[in-house]
């Protein structure tokens, strides 16, 4: 008898020891903060480009915030400061310096932390530049989780060739003509790709029609669309630069062929941009 009793003493004295040991394992003194990136691959850099806004002077990026434990009844703080390590981004050419805090708001676990990005770097149609951060302990919040209290933004103002450029047979590909796509159609940075896209000819023209109709007489063009802003500038050499007053780094070459009466927009590859 005494040999079967001793059985489950011995289990139940070994489960309410565990069961001790785990509340003490995962006992926290203070709720933690973290970056929220899910289980996307590279979580823990994200990247922005101007390029499909060449007239917008600045953007904020929102970043997912979380915190680990309890909520609370009121608003808590978490700080965020810039790494020098890996950091390359300018504060007040790359981006907005930071503020000394950011809230939480009551009884909630989840904010968004907005990170002011500028437009004033005319390197960055050339190369991306790093921004990074981490989150810094506050009065309210720790940083007990070190994996998940960096991110990283890679910053640029640089096109890259996309997937539906051939589709809809458009030609002789560079940045700056993908740049006057973009500001040709007034913002738009794609054309369908799917099964049906033929179905999208009509639409697709009309945007190819506008990038050629910029492309071909940007005098023209500048006086049709006074509401966009753009002005085609001379230079003391005899060259002129189209581009927004409002961000002048973006901004195009344009030369002037007088024996033909025609402006044609400068590749940096070598040679100038042709319509479809």
């Amino acid at each position: 008898m005494f040999k079967y009793l001793a059985v489950p003493l011995v289990v139940l004295a070994f489960l309410t020891g565990c069961k001790k040991d785990k509340y003490q394992l995962f006992e926290e003194k203070q709720n933690n903060v973290y970056f929220d990136f899910g289980t996307q691959q590279d979580r823990d850099s994200v990247t922005y480009t101007f390029a499909y806004t060449p007239d917008l002077l600045s953007d904020t990026f929102y970043l997912p915030v979380r915190i680990s434990g309890n909520r609370v009844s009121h608003a808590i703080t978490y700080k965020v400061v810039v790494t020098d390590s890996g950091t390359t981004a300018k504060p007040g050419l790359d981006y907005a310096p930071l503020k000394d805090s950011y809230t939480i708001a009551a009884d909630s676990g989840f904010t968004w932390l907005p990170i002011v990005l500028l437009n004033n770097d005319s390197l960055l149609t050339q190369h991306s530049v790093a921004l990074n951060l981490r989150l810094a302990a506050s009065s309210d919040l720790g940083i007990g989780l070190p994996d998940v209290i960096t991110a990283r933004i890679l910053i640029s103002n640089k096109l890259e060739k996309p997937s539906w450029w051939e589709t809809w047979y458009l030609t002789n590909y560079s940045d700056e003509k993908y740049q006057l796509y973009i500001i040709g159609s007034n913002g738009r940075h794609d054309l369908p790709t799917g099964d049906d896209h033929g179905m999208y000819a009509p639409q697709a023209l009309y945007y190819i029609g506008l990038m050629n109709q910029l492309i071909t007489d940007p005098v023209g063009w500048i006086a049709q669309h006074q509401d966009q802003g753009y002005v085609l500038q001379q230079q003391p050499d005899g060259t002129y630069f189209f581009f927004n007053p409002d961000t002048p780094a973006n901004r195009l070459k344009v030369i002037f062929d007088a024996t033909n009466n025609t402006y044609y927009f400068v590749q940096k590859a070598g040679g100038y941009v042709t319509p479809n």
